[in-house]
């Protein structure tokens, strides 16, 4: 298969069939973590045909041993990638499955029981079909490399236990390897049947209307009538495919009863060519075919070569950038875990100092710090601005004033007046105050909650422990500020300071206002009207009070508090020794998803190292 002619054409061809093994290499990865081939849609020959076409011989014509299941009905159920190596320095053909690398065949029936095995594995003895391929490795000496892709054969009627949609299944499971622009379609058609009717025929023409990688192998030719029709058929002069149409003689159940070896069958079938077709003998048979084929994948391997090295260049960028986003595996757990603990403490710090930004829910991209800030303005400063007298405080005030004095009339008015009316406008900051605590000590949790998922994501139970010593301690600083303030109010609702600065600066300017407004009122209301001044006043102090004491109060006790106990709370917790096996225990999923990517890194590098030689 390969020429001799000069040093040079070996190079190539021996650097093409260096290719062609990483490109199978890649398949194998593909195969085995889960990947579809469309990902970097490789080039490979894909065989179709309808039931009974034929397509085990020609496979196994092309192989030159017997080692495909056979049988009624669908026999071939499951994709079978077969990938043979050129391999000179064995003496004799070897196979071995992907599922099974260490278990090596050289006597071939057992690899047809094997296929037939792995197939009833997953697909169970019915005649479902499944999508999963199986590969299989076959070594020699006398073949060339080559990569085929056994499909099922295409149905029209369910029999048996087969489902009612089986042949909406082979089609869908046909179609999506040979949509593949990178795919060579090898179309088996029996020869004694009208060509028009071709299942495989009209598959490749949806996807592939030029016929530009459509190879067509005529089966059974030797039970064509020959006529001039098949005659033109076999010439290429009917069916529009631009690679070429081979016909090629199957072994009879007779010869294959009588173990009739393959190089006899190859003769016959030359001899068939020569004395029926001596025109064309030369570009038809199984031999020729082969060679056809390995001719075909050399030549669309290099066409298909810049869009391919594209692939894998973008598809290496995908797999690094996963890696990195995994992050490495874990030699010294202990380390780690202490960095993890610290780069997670710094990453809250520099949230709350506004230097990093993680999106907290309900807002624009902002850092937790400004969020916090945000949370002071909208729930401190505009909810007291909001809560100002109420509309029937003037009725207030002189009820309280007639219930102060009691049996006697109201000469003067009692200093318990005010002092009660302000403890009752205080008393209605109580729950703004504490809706304010609420939503920081919610903001906080957010920030430790994502913080914590994005640093301790690879190790679940590490992130669940580490979550729950965080809420731990700012359920405990929340209720330090709660102290607080609940003290600080009580403070400022049982003890009425008339004698504030402020309240004392405005005093008399207040006073002297409700006198020149209420020129014309009894001084039963121009006092009304004084102590409502004077109210407005002092719970305006109070509340300026407020938005100043809340903030100070979250953010030393709540937020500084947090973080100055944090990294300790955590070490403390969590570092000691016999504790870290447990911790720093990935999640499987991130296990599988790196030795993914770390084998699918692998094969793209080789393939990209060997592309780099193909000329």
């Amino acid at each position: 298969v390969v020429s001799t002619q000069s040093t040079g054409y070996i190079t190539n061809n021996l650097r093409m069939d260096n290719f062609l093994k990483v490109v199978n290499e890649l398949q194998d990865v593909f195969s085995t973590v889960g990947v579809s081939p469309d990902t970097i849609k490789l080039p490979q020959i894909v065989v179709v045909g309808s039931q009974s076409a034929g397509k085990s011989s020609v496979l196994e014509g092309v192989v030159r041993r017997d080692f495909l299941p056979r049988g009624g009905g669908i026999v071939t159920r499951r994709p079978l990638i077969i990938q043979i190596t050129q391999d000179t320095l064995t003496t004799e053909a070897w196979a071995f499955f992907l599922h099974q690398p260490d278990k090596r065949y050289i006597d071939f029936e057992e690899v047809r029981e094997e296929i037939v095995a792995e197939t009833n594995r997953l697909c169970g003895e019915s005649k479902n079909i499944l999508s999963d391929p199986i590969t299989l490795k076959i070594f020699s000496p006398d073949l060339p490399t080559l990569t085929l892709v056994d499909l099922p054969g295409i149905v029209k009627v369910p029999v048996g236990d087969q489902p009612e949609d089986i042949e909406e299944q082979t089609l869908n499971l046909v179609r999506t390897y040979i949509e593949n622009p990178n795919s060579i379609i090898l179309a088996v058609s029996p020869g004694n049947v009208d060509l028009a009717n071709s299942e495989a025929l009209k598959m490749a023409r949806q996807v592939d209307p030029n016929g530009k990688r459509t190879l067509s192998v005529i089966t059974k030719c030797d039970l064509m009538e020959r006529t001039t029709e098949n005659r033109l058929v076999l010439e290429g002069k009917s069916i529009p495919v631009k690679l070429g149409i081979i016909g090629v003689i199957n072994r009879s159940q007779a010869k294959l009863d009588n173990g009739q070896l393959f190089i006899d069958c190859l003769d016959e079938e030359e001899h068939f060519f020569k004395t029926y077709y001596s025109f064309i003998s030369g570009e038809m048979g199984t031999t020729y075919l082969t060679k056809r084929l390995c001719q075909i994948l050399m030549e669309h391997v290099k066409e298909c070569l810049p869009e391919l090295i594209l692939r894998i260049t973008e598809q290496k960028v995908i797999q690094q950038t996963i890696l990195e986003s995994l992050g490495p595996r874990v030699d010294d757990p202990h380390y780690m875990l202490i960095e993890l603990l610290n780069h997670f403490c710094r990453a809250f710090e520099r949230n709350i100092e506004g230097k990093e930004t993680i999106r907290l829910s309900n807002t624009d991209g902002v850092s937790g710090g400004r969020h916090l800030f945000q949370q002071f303005e909208k729930t401190i400063s505009t909810d007291l601005e909001h809560l100002v007298l109420p509309e029937d405080i003037e009725a207030q005030i002189e009820q309280e004033i007639l219930s102060a004095c009691g049996a006697k009339p109201a000469l003067f008015t009692p200093n318990s007046t005010f002092e009660n009316l302000a403890s009752n406008q205080i008393r209605t900051y109580v729950q703004p105050v504490k809706r304010a605590v609420k939503k920081c000590s919610e903001t906080i949790t957010e920030i430790a909650s994502q913080l914590s998922r994005k640093t301790f994501k690879r190790f679940p139970t590490l992130k669940r422990e580490a979550h729950q010593i965080c809420l731990s301690l700012i359920l405990m600083k929340t209720q330090d500020v709660e102290k607080f303030l609940d003290n600080y109010m009580s403070c400022e609702i049982s003890y009425i300071n008339t004698n504030h600065k402020l309240f004392t600066a405005d005093r008399k300017r207040i006073e002297q206002e409700a006198v020149d407004e209420g020129a014309e009122l009894s001084f039963e209301k121009q006092n009304v009207k004084r102590i409502k001044g004077l109210l407005n006043l002092y719970s305006n102090i109070i509340k300026n009070q407020l938005m100043d004491v809340v903030p100070k109060t979250v953010m030393c006790f709540m937020v500084y508090g947090f973080k100055e106990n944090l990294h300790k709370e955590l070490i403390r917790s969590l570092s000691s020794r016999d504790k870290v096996g447990d911790l720093m225990r990935e999640d499987v999923y991130i296990e599988e998803k790196r030795d993914k990517a770390t084998k699918m890194l692998q094969a793209l590098e080789a393939a990209d190292s060997i592309t780099c030689m193909v000329d």
